[in-house]
């Protein structure tokens, strides 16, 4: 028989709990403590006693049988309150009789309580920090708390005073609002919530910023939460029973909002994508051989469908992640690492070289996608094995607090499998290194960093300590290993991350299904990301998983596509799925058996290329200055809603998405100045009513907007080339001063709105040279 008990569960915030945790997992003083456990197997006659050691004090409880579950026997049983300090040890005993007895191992806990911690706190230079030597004080806070066992220190728990009428905003990524809502405690924690996330987050961020300027960070790689009431802000750092240390919470007060979310992007540094990584990519699970992949490039260039990445999932043997499917090899000892020669490719991938050289003379650049684990379940070649004996032997795993390997728990995504160590510098270098003939002998541009919330449980432990205090920022340790292999221009593109996340990465937003409420969802968490200190994010394009969008969906999806930072086409369905669940514009096409979708996603592909140079210009600048790329509009004209998430693109376009399948009249006030509607070209200003569906752009008049120029001179002509060769002075009159434009160097020729052509703007030509 069995015992099987984990106190702590897998510490998921969200009280996902599993049938055999202890409640509550932290005892306080004066709580009485519920124990859950299991027997396996169940059996006849069976009973379950909890033997405890309070102190110098012990008994005995009978534990009370619950119930049967798959043919094991649940039980629980209380533990008596007791005083802050008292340590608590327990113990389980289990079967039917003396002769068949089994006892599991002790457990322990020592009972805490909450003391005042406004005399320990320390501020200098706006930031706050936990101080024991200090006796000083910190009028800065309202209240402060920390958890104590009498020796240590743990969670700290601080209360500001809040403003009124002052909302706030940040947090990194959550779905449900852009708006934080009060009375609800939100948790910074990193987490792989599949679909439906609303306000669970794969990229949190632990920075809010008020309407009034008013910004809060918390430096520290422990799990955080905020909660916002009427007239105060609570946040509590979660030191999962680890004494508090690392841990920096800046105070900001700014002029403005804009000025606080400058204080984030100072900190999370975000790398400016390659200009390659601004036009459209393809990508698809069901892309599981170079044949398929041959014909994605065969479509898109009989279609004339402009792309410049391309990403395939379903590349590797799904063990090793670095190796294509089907190859054959010796296998190498676990610190040696293969060169392209030492392979014999196979189907499904019968030559990635020749592959990845046609990619490249079409100017598709190519992204495989990657993983933090090693997997070791087929026999039929030894190097999954091999390579993970060797990283166990050299310590390059996550560990548990006994020191074997520790593996992700079950009914968790990749469970049973061991986590690379990041915070080892050896294990990320062998990792890398592993890597490194698919992007310096293939020419593979980049990765899809897949992953990173693998971190479960307080008995896990990393180089650099508990996974209380890792999990967060793990997914910046896995994107700086996998990104110091890259070419100059290579890219990372991931879904996790945290804080520090953007300065090796860029980001999209997932996963999320085929609907119109997904489409609000993922713009709200976009624009999220945006003003929380990582300004590259994307999206699945008119969502990625269930039955294949609407055309309407599609289309509208595409149109504001072109104005986030990342135009990405993705679909989750595995395999051959009949009909195909593709989103590619052929596949939707033929669904819908309407040809007329290749051709809308060729003019907006090809406005894509033509606006490349503007987007790369102002990604450049955003990482520079710290204002976001999608900059929402109500931070610049408050009056906006924020929730109908209009949102500037750059400094001189504003977006109005219609993000709803019946849309209302909807109302934008536009910065000062004069707007030029892109479809129409018409002068708007100030208040703009909004009627019907489409994603209304408008372009700031007087602006020098720098392009690609296709080859008929029209704004959506097809275009497949992003080099900046014109610029657009937006209005109907040429500029009278075109000497500094001369100077640069970069364009030869500017063009003007003349009018209005087939439903959009026509433009004129002229050189300036």
């Amino acid at each position: 028989m069995e015992i099987i008990h984990t106190p702590f569960g897998i510490d998921d915030p969200y009280y996902i709990v599993q049938g055999y945790e202890r409640s509550p997992r932290e005892p306080l003083e004066g709580d009485c403590v519920k124990v859950k456990f299991v027997t396996d197997p169940m059996t006849v006659g069976q009973r379950a006693w909890i033997e405890v050691q309070a102190g110098d004090r012990i008994y005995k409880r009978r534990a009370q049988y619950q119930l049967n579950h798959g043919g094991k026997a649940h039980w629980e049983v209380d533990i008596d309150s007791e005083s802050v300090g008292t340590k608590m040890k327990y113990r389980f005993i289990a079967g039917r009789g003396p002769s068949t007895y089994v006892t599991s191992k002790w457990y322990e806990y020592t009972v805490c309580k909450w003391i005042d911690a406004r005399d320990i706190l320390s501020l200098e230079n706006e930031t706050l920090t936990v101080n024991r030597d200090s006796r000083t004080g910190c009028e800065a806070v309202k209240e402060a708390s920390i958890l104590t066992d009498g020796t240590e220190l743990f969670d700290l728990r601080i209360t500001l005073e809040r403003d009124e009428n002052e909302q706030f905003y940040g947090l990194g990524e959550h779905f449900d609002a852009i708006t934080i809502p009060d009375g609800q405690e939100r948790f910074i924690h990193v987490y792989d919530q599949y679909k439906v996330q609303k306000d669970r987050g794969y990229a949190p961020v632990p920075f809010i910023f008020s309407s009034n300027g008013k910004a809060l960070f918390v430096d520290t790689g422990y799990m955080t939460s905020v909660k916002l009431d009427r007239s105060e802000i609570t946040l509590r750092v979660y030191t999962r029973g680890f004494p508090i240390e690392d841990t920096r919470i800046h105070l900001w007060k700014k002029e403005t909002p804009l000025k606080a979310i400058e204080e984030i992007y100072s900190i999370s540094k975000p790398c400016t994508p390659p200009l390659w990584a601004l036009g459209p990519w393809l990508s698809a699970n069901q892309w599981n051989s170079q044949k398929k992949v041959m014909g994605v490039l065969d479509e898109t260039v009989k279609n004339n469908l402009p792309a410049t990445a391309l990403v395939i999932e379903a590349w590797a043997d799904e063990q090793t992640f670095y190796i294509f499917n089907g190859a054959q090899y010796e296998p190498l000892p676990g610190e040696r690492n293969f060169k392209l020669a030492n392979f014999r490719f196979r189907e499904p991938w019968p030559d990635p070289a020749e592959m990845i050289r046609k990619l490249h003379e079409k100017g598709i650049k190519l992204l495989l996608w990657q993983i933090p684990v090693m997997k070791c379940f087929d026999d039929s070649n030894p190097q999954p094995a091999i390579d993970i004996r060797y990283g166990s032997s050299k310590g390059y795993f996550v560990k548990k607090d006994d020191g074997s390997d520790y593996k992700i728990p079950p009914a968790r995504w990749h469970e049973e499998n061991v986590v690379v160590d990041f915070y080892n510098d050896e294990a990320a270098k062998w990792w890398a290194s592993k890597r490194e003939y698919l992007i310096k002998e293939l020419g593979v541009d980049g990765f899809k960093t897949d992953g990173g919330e693998h971190l479960w449980g307080r008995e896990t432990f990393t180089a650099a300590g508990s996974a209380a205090m890792t999990r967060n920022t793990y997914p910046e340790k896995y994107f700086q290993a996998s990104a110091s292999i890259l070419n100059e221009d290579g890219a990372l593109f991931s879904r996790a991350g945290y804080t520090r996340s953007p300065a090796y990465s860029l980001f999209w937003v997932g996963d999320e299904d085929s609907t119109w409420e997904a489409l609000r969802d993922n713009i709200t968490a976009g624009l999220n990301v945006s003003i929380s200190g990582n300004p590259f994010w994307g999206w699945d394009i008119a969502g990625f998983s269930g039955e294949i969008p609407s055309a309407e969906l599609y289309k509208r999806s595409i149109e504001l596509a072109v104005f986030t930072p990342i135009f990405q086409l993705h679909s989750e369905d595995s395999g051959d799925p009949v009909p195909s669940s593709e989103r590619t514009p052929w596949n939707i096409s033929r669904a819908y058996n309407d040809k007329n979708i290749i051709d809308y996603y060729r003019r907006f592909a090809s406005l894509r290329m033509t606006l490349s140079p503007y987007i790369y210009g102002e990604s450049i600048r955003a990482a520079q200055t710290g204002r976001p790329l999608t900059l929402p509009l109500f931070l610049i004209e408050k009056e906006n809603d924020p929730e109908e998430l209009s949102y500037m693109f750059g400094r001189e376009i504003v977006v109005s998405p219609a993000v709803d399948e019946e849309m209302k009249v909807r109302k934008l006030i536009l910065p000062e100045g004069e707007w030029v509607n892109l479809w129409s070209g018409e002068t708007y200003s100030g208040t703009v009513s909004i009627h019907g569906k489409r994603n209304e752009v408008y372009l700031r008049k007087g602006s020098i907007i720098p392009l690609s120029i296709p080859s008929d001179e029209s704004l959506f002509g097809t275009n497949w080339s992003q080099e900046e060769k014109g610029q657009l002075h937006v209005g109907n009159e040429w500029p009278k001063d075109v000497d500094e434009l001369k100077r640069s160097g970069k364009a030869t020729r500017m063009a003007r709105i003349i009018g209005k052509e087939q439903g959009i703007i026509k433009i004129e030509w002229r050189d300036i040279q």
